[in-house]
């Protein structure tokens, strides 16, 4: 199909608008030609390609003031992109096939192209580009950390399971009717939890960092901190700590429980580690207007001066002990923030300090 002979069009934006179709239909030929990602029908593989041509037509008005290219277009287009299978190379590669057929449409009519309309024509598919390939990777990243994230959670469970029947085991043969004792008996009992400890805080920081999207369900609460602090019954007595559980018996939350388990015996193990022996440790939880609140609260003796803006930060050490990575806190903080909530710390100067985990309440 020529050009439209039915109108003699003077301007380049005129002329864009008359052979319209024909320019869309010279671009897909060229993309279906040339590209290798698997057929797709018309309608998906024009997505955002005619609003961009409408686009920049106006864009070429003579008296239309200067307009910015739409990156939430170029952005879906390239969002698109990646669902139909398309790669990289082949985004970019169709909105130089638009280019082609537009100067071979426009050189076909002998209208001339001055140099401000290539301009605004180069501007237009460059930035059209830029948009649509930063959605691109963005979303292709975005899957890759969420497959990646699904396999280190599959590896925690694969990994977890056994370690966590050895050291339950391992407590039995330690505090049972034949028990064995003696310092190598307790040298490997100490390491034995603390590499529960380390694969629970590494997998769980960097399934975080990749992105976990919260699965939310409703539970006990009250239930579910008794388990947790049942996990902890080994270290809490061999410290000779009292454990108590201040938490209404009928307190539901909603929320991720893989997650919210993570950052409370983050707390838990936390509180246990630096309080003094024959202390106690208590764990609040309240509703109140919109939020529930949740507090473990140790017996540490308090903070340094200046420690508490710093204790959330990745690798960074509460104390002297520096077994661990130092990462329960921000994993703990980073399993919060993805309920939408926070978690911040209040010093009991020569007494100890509170962990409050602050969530939104769901309706």
């Amino acid at each position: 199909m020529s050009p439209n002979e039915t109108t003699i069009p003077t301007t380049l934006s005129e002329f864009l608008r008359v052979n319209r179709d024909e320019l869309i239909s010279r671009w897909m030929q060229s993309t279906r030609r040339e590209n290798t990602a698997e057929p797709v029908s018309s309608v998906e593989l024009l997505d955002q390609i005619p609003l961009f041509i409408d686009q920049l037509v106006v864009a070429l008005h003579p008296q239309a003031l200067p307009l910015p290219v739409s990156a939430e277009m170029a952005g879906e287009h390239g969002a698109q992109r990646l669902g139909l299978g398309f790669n990289v190379r082949e985004v970019v590669r169709e909105y130089g096939f638009l280019h082609r057929s537009l100067i071979e449409l426009v050189g076909e009519s002998g209208i001339e192209v001055s140099p401000a309309e290539h301009q605004i024509i180069a501007q237009w598919l460059n930035t059209g580009i830029a948009n649509a390939v930063s959605q691109y990777v963005t979303e292709r990243d975005a899957e890759l950390h969420r497959n990646a994230s699904e396999h280190l959670a599959f590896i925690a469970h694969e990994i977890r399971n056994p370690l966590s029947s050895v050291r339950m085991a391992f407590d039995l043969l330690r505090r049972g009717p034949l028990a064995v004792g003696g310092r190598a008996v307790d040298l490997m009992h100490r390491n034995l939890r603390r590499m529960v400890d380390l694969i629970d805080d590494v997998l769980g920081h960097a399934s975080l960092k990749m992105g976990v999207t919260p699965k939310i369900e409703s539970f006990n609460l009250h239930g579910f901190i008794e388990e947790i602090a049942f996990e902890a019954s080994a270290d809490t007595e061999e410290r000779k700590l009292e454990i108590s559980i201040e938490i209404p018996d009928d307190l539901a939350i909603e929320g991720d429980a893989r997650l919210l388990r993570s950052a409370i015996s983050n707390l838990f193990r936390n509180a246990i580690k630096f309080s003094h022996p024959g202390g106690a440790i208590v764990v609040r939880a309240s509703q109140g207007p919109g939020e529930i609140k949740i507090e473990v609260e140790d017996c540490c003796g308090g903070l340094p001066p200046g420690k508490a803006q710093d204790l959330f930060m990745p690798l960074v050490q509460r104390g002297s002990d520096q077994s661990g990575f130092g990462l329960g806190l921000a994993i703990a903080l980073q399993a919060a923030e993805a309920h939408n909530g926070t978690i911040r710390v209040r010093d009991l100067p020569g007494r100890g300090c509170i962990f409050v985990i602050d969530l939104p309440a769901r309706t």
